[in-house]
């Protein structure tokens, strides 16, 4: 018999029998959730108004972040040890505890809860009140990413972990915010340390001796979760959670290249906003069904192409931007109505990083060698100058650097960012200032007139150049 979540979740790509075979699983997670009929039926015309599905790759996304969220809410229930890890995160590490163990939860609740709560049910603002009310109080500049985590902890709508691990390489709120937690719930938490500091203009070189302490933290993270939950990360597990992360992550590649195309062929709220952080947050999901999912999409969108479709018109400028909204579709679709072509995005364009066999004697070095020579936490400079390279190697018109003003790793390169890209390139760069989780202050609307104006200085420059 026909449920009042059927359709929404026949629109996310479940089969009938799929479908048939998880409704305990799924009327138990919307009752935890609190979602009824009329939350279903609006999230119905929610992802219908937002997300392109007329086509199948695009609905299979949607569904599984929905699997993802399930797995998420019912993990204590059914018998799992939970391991959390945080945004950003070393890549391959929580990869590399699911491989581990199929007993184990390991994911990134609080970019499961953006993209489901958010960009599906548009139910966000209720985590982020109940984050607000338990800690994390507005109007200090603090994470919203992290107000997810808390909010969602505070109301009961995820299990308490086993375990966590979150960075202090990068963002030291997410250390900071856990301790809270931690006192507050009891677990165990391991911050993974380490420093962006450096010399203006060293990159791509660095001191050793950053591999060394990275890498000791990583090996040290790997020490407790054998300690905390009985299991152990090897070298082969480590590996199979790093091939299965960079299969995924190829077929990504190749998404990206079909964006080249004019007119641009599919909106990147879909390929940047949906499919691109699935291998980041849902461990399970995306490796089982992601590459698929993303395979069907590649070949819709290249029957797109050969039909001249675009979702702007042909010729429109051709921009990068920093990231997408991870709750909002409609950041993405504003700037498409401004007439941009959001062609490329920086944590998803290939990187000037060429292939090298490691000597690093651990599992941890190794993947801190990695993490230098993409540079991303290397420090503010090499941040900057692979933003620079992505720009030359996109050919992009412009550059709009949607920074988070409440991040403080990426706030200290709003501007800096801004003149290095623009001097070494010329491209110009709209310094944006957004919060990608929540957009209770920075709507689309409120962002509207400065991306027009933008869009507008753009057009000008092709009809010159032409």
């Amino acid at each position: 018999m026909a449920s009042f979540y059927d359709r929404l979740y026949t629109l996310c790509g479940y089969e009938p029998e799929e479908l048939e075979k998880q409704r305990p699983r799924i009327e138990q997670t919307l009752k935890r959730l609190g979602l009824g009929p009329e939350d279903t039926k609006a999230a119905e015309d929610f992802v219908r108004r937002n997300h392109d599905v007329d086509l199948l790759g695009v609905r299979k996304i949607l569904g599984i972040w929905l699997k993802g969220l399930t797995d998420l809410v019912l993990a204590k229930d059914e018998g799992k040890k939970v391991f959390y890890f945080g945004f950003p995160s070393i890549g391959g590490i929580g990869m590399a505890v699911a491989e581990s163990s199929e007993d184990v939860y390991s994911g990134c609740p609080d970019v499961v809860l953006c993209h489901t709560l958010g960009q599906i049910f548009n139910k966000l603002n209720p985590i982020l009140e109940a984050g607000e009310q338990n800690g994390l109080p507005a109007g200090h500049s603090l994470c919203t990413l992290q107000a997810v985590r808390v909010g969602a902890l505070a109301k009961g709508i995820i299990p308490i972990p086993d375990m966590v691990s979150l960075s202090s390489y990068f963002c030291d709120m997410g250390s900071k915010t856990d301790e809270l937690l931690c006192e507050r719930y009891g677990y165990p938490s391991v911050a993974v340390d380490g420093s962006m500091d450096s010399k203006w203009g060293e990159f791509p070189d660095y001191d050793p001796m950053r591999i060394k302490y990275l890498g000791a933290q990583i090996n040290r993270l790997f020490d407790e979760v054998e300690k905390h939950m009985g299991v152990k990360v090897d070298a082969e597990k480590f590996k199979q959670g790093l091939f299965r992360n960079a299969d995924y992550m190829k077929a990504m590649g190749q998404l990206s290249q079909a964006m080249n195309a004019d007119p641009l062929p599919i909106s990147m709220a879909a390929v940047g906003g949906l499919a691109r952080f699935l291998g980041t947050a849902d461990t399970r999901w995306a490796r089982v069904e992601g590459r698929k999912a993303v395979e069907i999409l590649i070949q819709e969108i290249q029957k797109r192409v050969e039909k001249g479709y675009g979702v702007v018109p042909k010729g429109a400028p051709r921009v990068l931007v920093g990231f997408p909204s991870f709750s909002d579709p409609g950041l993405i679709h504003m700037m498409e109505d401004a007439g941009l072509a959001v062609v490329a995005m920086t944590l998803m364009a290939p990187l000037r990083v060429k292939s090298w066999e490691s000597d690093q004697p651990t599992l941890g070095e190794q993947r801190a060698e990695i993490e230098m020579r993409v540079g991303f936490y290397h420090s503010n400079y090499a941040i900057a100058k692979r933003w620079s390279e992505v720009c030359q190697d996109t050919k992009v018109d412009g550059f709009v650097w949607n920074y988070l003003f409440n991040c403080r790793p990426i706030a200290s390169t709003s501007h800096l960012l801004k003149k290095v890209v623009e001097d070494e390139t010329g491209i110009p760069v709209l310094s944006l200032e957004v919060d990608i989780y929540d957009s209770r202050y920075y709507s689309p609307s409120s962002l509207r007139t400065r991306v027009e104006t933008f869009a507008d200085i753009l057009r000008a420059r092709k009809a010159a150049k032409s």
